[in-house]
């Protein structure tokens, strides 16, 4: 190996595990994010109202996942609906629907809304901004891992 390869090869491996460290905290965010939400349905399902009643709330539907490519080994931050319905109910109720982002904005609450609950909106604003700086911190990296990778290639 050349002088120029194991130096990128030193780089690779410091960016890889920067990008597993940003992983991590991602999956933190998230985690944190799942508790307190389940907490909060939790808190409307015991509350013992029925639809129809004054201060009867909808328990929640908008919750955010880690998504790895297996092709790629890009990991993604979106947000999913897990509202069940008749359909999804034969089908694992583990998954949910994705809510695809806006292509200029990404995820903002304007597109989101249609699909969640108005007492959500308080996480999502919470979270949507950690997230977001993440999403193009993982992006960047990825790419970085990306181009060092074909490099090293090309020099061997």
């Amino acid at each position: 190996m050349s002088v120029e390869s194991v130096s990128l090869q030193l780089a690779l491996d410091t960016i890889s595990e920067c990008y597993e460290e940003l992983v991590d905290r991602a999956q933190l965010l998230v985690d944190g994010y799942w508790s307190e939400w389940r907490k909060h349905n939790k808190m409307l399902f015991d509350s013992g109202l029925k639809p129809g009643q004054k201060e009867y709330q909808n328990t929640g539907r908008l919750a955010p996942r880690l998504k790895r490519s297996k092709v790629t080994h890009r990991v993604y931050i979106e947000w999913l609906d897990w509202k069940k319905t008749t359909f999804r109910k034969f089908q694992n109720p583990r998954s949910g629907v994705q809510i695809k982002p806006n292509k200029r904005e990404g995820y903002t609450w304007k597109s989101i809304s249609k699909k969640a609950n108005a007492w959500e909106k308080k996480f999502f604003d919470k979270y949507e901004p950690l997230f977001k700086t993440l999403r193009k911190a993982l992006a960047v990296m990825a790419d970085q891992i990306t181009m060092l990778k074909s490099t090293i290639k090309l020099l061997s």
